[in-house]
């Protein structure tokens, strides 16, 4: 596969340069010996597995003793280690900090949505990547969230005041380059609706922040993903509560910041509601990214300013979070990885990381976690024939880590190299950003 180069702007001498190392990329051959593959799928570990890489493209994969190494192959041995498909991040905010996604790809994240943004806020980020003539991150945007009126991130939203106008917004966003749309909590049902049918026409995903609007009931109406586990909180409550919830973040937007969590403490996820979206969550296999490591909260450190008679609250809020997340996978949902860029318990650019750690902790096998943040965030992107598994013909794009992250997760912290197009990443460059 070919890559375009666009020379009017560029000098000769970086023209040549330029077309040199795409002939180097397309023709080198790059053999990873001796190691354990991890391949997104959630099928078990491969040991002692060999990888051969062509270009930019998995050429072949398997055990070693099943895969030739070809002539003129470069051999890496990779005894000991374990390689991981790039991780895919469907919650990243690159707000006014485009070298934080450049951190984030030292630390394996190959890939990454951002879930509501202007795209001239890439501009920065694309012109480092450019600058250094790197092979990713690939970046995936929905444009600016699509909420209603009074929206609860004028900076980053478009209002919509009807169905139309949603419908008109939604068109703007795809011919601009959206590659996903997303939804937020005030825009009405039907304005929604008129979203997610630009979305099928167009053949992208549609997700959505919900704290309004019944999750459930979206979700039936067609609604591809769910932004937050927060998002089915009045679903899973009874009406009256749920109401009195809605009312509070019509009046208010930060009646969510201690209500959401008061909310899940008192939620009783075998209860009539729940139910009721477990039957629909069956039914549409939605994809959710909990976001969990963005709603972390611990007793033993509250946040600071926090009122001693919620520190209870927000523990078991959190508990109970993580709970649903579970219990949506076991129910039929198709769980992801979203980081949220800036968390509480997670250092700079290791959101991701903390994100898989929590999805184990609610219950999943750290398997379980490696698929949701790789093959299942691929498919969430629609597109699994490209990235997101360990697969002849898919883009090399892969995370060379020290340990063994299918039996003790926090091994996804070990990474000794980044991949992406079949070219090694100067990860000590990039976590000094």
């Amino acid at each position: 596969m070919r890559r375009r180069i666009h020379v009017t702007a560029l000098p000769a001498l970086a023209v040549f340069v330029a077309v040199l190392e795409v002939v180097t990329a397309q023709t080198r051959v790059v053999v990873l010996d001796n190691v354990r593959v991890v391949d997104g799928t959630g099928a078990p570990p491969v040991e002692r597995a060999r990888v051969v890489i062509n270009g930019d493209r998995i050429e072949r994969i398997g055990p070693a003793d099943t895969v030739p190494i070809p002539g003129g192959s470069e051999r890496v041995d990779l005894s000991g280690a374990t390689i991981v498909p790039g991780l895919i991040d469907l919650h990243f905010h690159i707000e006014n900090d485009p070298k934080l996604a450049l951190r984030q790809l030292s630390h394996g994240v190959t890939a990454f949505r951002d879930p509501g943004q202007w795209n001239e806020k890439f501009d920065g980020l694309r012109q480092m990547i450019a600058s250094d003539r790197l092979p990713g991150p690939h970046i995936f945007t929905t444009g600016p969230h699509i909420d209603g009126e009074h929206p609860a991130y004028p900076a980053d939203s478009v209002v919509a005041r009807d169905a139309e106008e949603a419908r008109q917004l939604a068109e703007r966003n795809v011919a601009q380059g959206a590659s996903a749309l997303k939804i937020y909590f005030r825009l009405p049902f039907a304005s929604a609706k008129a979203v997610i049918e630009v979305c099928n026409a167009h053949r992208i995903p549609c997700t959505a922040h919900l704290e309004v609007l019944n999750a459930g009931e979206l979700i039936a109406a067609g609604l591809h993903g769910i932004e937050h586990i927060t998002s089915l909180g009045t679903s899973v409550m009874p009406r009256v509560e749920a109401e009195a919830y809605r009312q509070a973040v019509l009046a208010d937007n930060d009646a969510r910041r201690d209500g959401r969590y008061e909310m899940f403490a008192r939620a009783d996820l075998d209860g009539p509601q729940a139910r009721a979206l477990y039957a629909v969550l069956r039914e549409r296999r939605p994809w959710i990214d909990p976001t969990l490591a963005v709603f972390e909260r611990r007793a033993g450190q509250p946040p600071s300013g926090t009122k001693p008679d919620m520190v209870k609250a927000l523990a078991a809020g959190f508990a109970r979070m993580k709970q649903l997340t579970r219990r949506a996978g076991l129910e039929g949902a198709r769980l992801v990885m979203g980081g949220h860029s800036t968390v509480p318990f997670a250092a700079r650019g290791e959101a991701p990381w903390r994100e898989l750690e929590l999805l184990v902790e609610s219950g999943l096998s750290p398997l379980e976690a490696i698929t949701a943040a790789t093959g299942t965030a691929a498919a969430f992107l629609y597109r699994s024939d490209e990235i997101g598994t360990l697969r002849p013909g898919l883009k090399a794009d892969l995370v060379v880590l020290r340990g063994d992250p299918s039996r003790d997760i926090s091994a996804i912290r070990s990474v000794q190299r980044v991949m992406v197009g079949g070219r090694w990443i100067d990860i000590a460059r990039y976590r000094a950003y």
